[in-house]
């Protein structure tokens, strides 16, 4: 994971530092929302969401813990503007239904403002989100890994100081 983490962070400072302002789309929230809740009760799929209040209840917690741990404070920074929270994980389905909820993800995403695509033989790991030049913070940020059968949404901003602060320090 750190490894996806450190490829995000290469992978966006240069978009940050460029000029001018993206024409970019953000995920639609709806189209993914939908992707999830239809395949939520199959036989092998795990669904983990966070609404706004799960979100500000796990904030609080690392609030408090951050009051004495400098790694929590950390944790905090770069979850300050997150709103929601949602990961798909469908590893255990059958390969028919594997195959049907990564084509779904991809039409759902389809048009998105991709970020940046990593390969590594037949793994694939495709990041989309929309960068802000003038915050230098990404909005809106989705991680689809088709070859590891997983989903990762976290809408809301995330700025890319915390994150480089964060991945500098390991």
């Amino acid at each position: 994971m750190k490894r996806i983490l450190l490829l995000f962070l290469l992978a966006l400072l240069p978009l940050a530092a460029s000029a001018g302002k993206p024409a970019a789309r953000t995920a639609s929230k709806s189209k993914l929302a939908a992707v999830v809740s239809e395949f939520r009760g199959y036989e092998g799929v795990e669904v983990v969401k966070l609404g706004w209040l799960g979100t500000a209840a796990v904030k609080s917690v690392v609030r408090m813990a951050a009051k004495s741990d400098p790694d929590a404070r950390q944790a905090l920074d770069v979850m300050r503007g997150v709103k929601r929270f949602t990961v798909l994980e469908y590893d255990g389905c059958t390969p028919a239904v594997r195959e049907r909820i990564t084509r779904r993800l991809d039409q759902a995403l389809h048009g998105s403002e991709l970020l940046m695509e990593a390969k590594d033989g037949s793994e694939r790991v495709r990041m989309f989100g929309v960068v802000d030049d003038a915050s230098g913070e990404v909005r809106d940020f989705v991680l689809h890994a088709p070859s590891s059968h997983a989903l990762i949404c976290i809408f809301g901003s995330i700025p890319m100081e915390s994150v480089a602060k964060v991945l500098s320090d390991d």
